[in-house]
């Protein structure tokens, strides 16, 4: 036996073990365990079918020059309920497209830059069950292994990949098969409770995710009632350690803590309703430049019989998300003779890519 050439070809095959990684579609989820929703036939039990799904470079961390192996979903895990499976005649073809996923045709072949490559078949795939106690798939995914790698070179491109389906061991219709489906990612994070005025509280300020092309909302409740408020916004920063409030507002009491930084900050103002409550909202424009962009809130209320004449609700912050950059194209029908298909802009079924 030779050492030396047992541990060289040992550490050789760690390194290509090492070498093998997989990126998550949209990039963001790479922390997501669940996204909010799901896939319920798109894009491989829409039966005798063909579907086109893109995806954005920008969201695509799979370095220039490596090779795709392996394509892989997984299963939506807010259901319980088994999906039974089935057995499909496949074909999948890997490209590129010069179109964004927003400028997609419903023209399958017209939205290829060159020549797709065949990555797999025509060939027998069988899906997996989900969520079938008897065979857990682990870490609730499964993987189609291509036959042909294919070089990831997008250039300016965006990738491309097309699912093929012949025929299923359903008779050619489409089933259920409930797949994990992004959509934009804004985690909400809300700040210590604010503190009390004399007929309650304290006030309860709230804010819901938000996505560029919508409006960001914040709702205030347990307020002093019919009250003179100021929502303070903090435009790119998250909330801060709790402070004092003294050298602002002398006398305020204190529990009634900072949570917002005040340098910088924008201020909107308003009443509270004869029940304690107010409403606020505005609108993000459609631009990624505010992709990933935090707004931090802090609400104070003017009560005359506070100490300091104030109190304030907690703070709230928000990420602002972006609908995922992946559309769908899809119809049921003979493959080599369906043309068209439906364009579902931002139809995302969280997709995994394995590459070496």
């Amino acid at each position: 036996m030779n050492p030396i050439k047992h541990l060289s070809a040992a550490l050789l095959l760690g390194a290509a073990v090492c070498a093998q990684s997989t990126a998550i579609f949209p990039a963001e989820y790479s922390g997501v365990p669940e996204g909010p929703t799901n896939s319920a036939n798109l894009p491989l039990a829409l039966g005798t079918s063909r579907v086109m799904c893109v995806y954005n470079q920008l969201d695509l961390a799979i370095p220039v020059g490596t090779s795709i192996r392996k394509l892989g979903f997984r299963q939506d895990q807010d259901l319980t309920t088994l999906n039974a499976g089935r057995s499909l005649q496949l074909e999948v073809r890997m490209g590129y497209t010069a179109n964004s996923h927003t400028g997609m045709s419903s023209t399958f072949d017209t939205n290829y830059v060159g020549t797709p490559v065949t990555v797999f078949g025509p060939a027998l795939f069988t899906l997996p069950n989900l969520r079938d106690p008897a065979a857990p798939l682990p870490n609730g995914r499964f993987f189609l292994n291509l036959t042909t790698p294919f070089p990831y070179n997008p250039g300016a491109n965006n990738l491309v990949v097309e699912y093929r389906i012949y025929g299923t061991s359903g008779g050619g219709n489409s089933f259920t098969y409930y797949l994990d489906r992004a959509d934009y990612f804004s985690p909400v994070v809300n700040g210590p409770a604010g503190c009390a005025h004399l007929a309650g509280g304290p006030p309860v300020l709230a804010t819901t995710p938000v996505s560029i092309n919508s409006y960001y909302t914040a709702s205030i409740s347990q307020a002093p009632a019919n009250s003179l408020s100021v929502l303070v916004l903090s435009l790119g920063g998250q909330l801060a350690t709790p402070f004092s409030l003294q050298s602002a507002v002398p006398g305020i009491a204190p529990s009634c803590m900072g949570q917002v930084t005040l340098a910088g900050a924008q201020t909107l103002t308003t009443f509270t309703n004869s029940g304690g409550a107010f409403y606020s909202s505005f609108y993000l424009p459609n631009t990624v430049l505010l992709n990933d962009l935090y707004i931090s809130s802090q609400a104070a209320f003017f009560d005359f019989f506070a100490p300091g004449g104030v109190v304030v609700s907690n703070g709230a912050q928000v990420q602002v998300g972006i609908p995922p950059r992946s559309t769908t194209i899809y119809a049921q029908g003979p493959p080599a003779t369906t043309t068209t298909g439906s364009v579902s802009t931002y139809y995302c079924p969280v997709a995994f890519f394995e590459y070496q």
